[in-house]
């Protein structure tokens, strides 16, 4: 075999392997979900989002999977992994899970968003401070103005800023 053909090999077994690793992920939280009320689209309860998000992922990965079935004739891309990338994305959970409640929802996405978008090469300082923003903006008026969610707005970490 070529070394061609052994990357074209490897390009659709990457993304079958990749595809089914999401779909193995959305399966596992799709059932994990399921524990937890659903509530109605209205008033959502605490499984209805990760169960949505399992659906979503679970239709992406079984894509992704197809894809990779019809890729035999595209040849591998190969680069290296992001460490920072990961680590950043990483560190990003792990603080909002830690201390979504102490910060509150508008500090907490915001910082995390921060995190995130300098985890791309391509994003200076400045331009992940204006996503942070935007997305900060976006996630309060649709998660706290639209759909009620529990998180404050300004956590009791900021003490007498939480009027705010």
């Amino acid at each position: 075999m070529s070394e061609q053909a052994l990357h074209k090999q490897s390009r659709m077994g990457r993304d079958v392997l990749a595809g089914l690793i999401f779909l193995v992920i959305a399966l596992a939280f799709a059932w994990e979900a399921t524990h937890y009320d659903m509530g109605r689209t209205i008033r959502m309860g605490p499984g209805f989002i990760p169960l949505t998000l399992a659906v979503l992922l679970g239709i992406f990965g079984a894509a992704v999977a197809i894809s990779g079935f019809r890729k035999k004739n595209e040849a591998a891309e190969t680069g290296p992994v992001s460490w920072r990338g990961i680590a950043l994305v990483c560190i990003s959970l792990v603080i909002f899970g830690a201390y979504g409640r102490q910060l509150g929802i508008v500090p907490v996405v915001f910082v995390c968003v921060f995190i995130v978008a300098l985890a791309s090469v391509k994003n200076t300082i400045l331009s992940a401070l204006g996503i942070a923003a935007a997305l900060t903006v976006l996630c309060y008026v649709v998660f706290k103005l639209g759909l009620g969610m529990s998180l404050p707005t300004i956590g009791p970490a900021f003490g007498p800023f939480q009027r705010f």
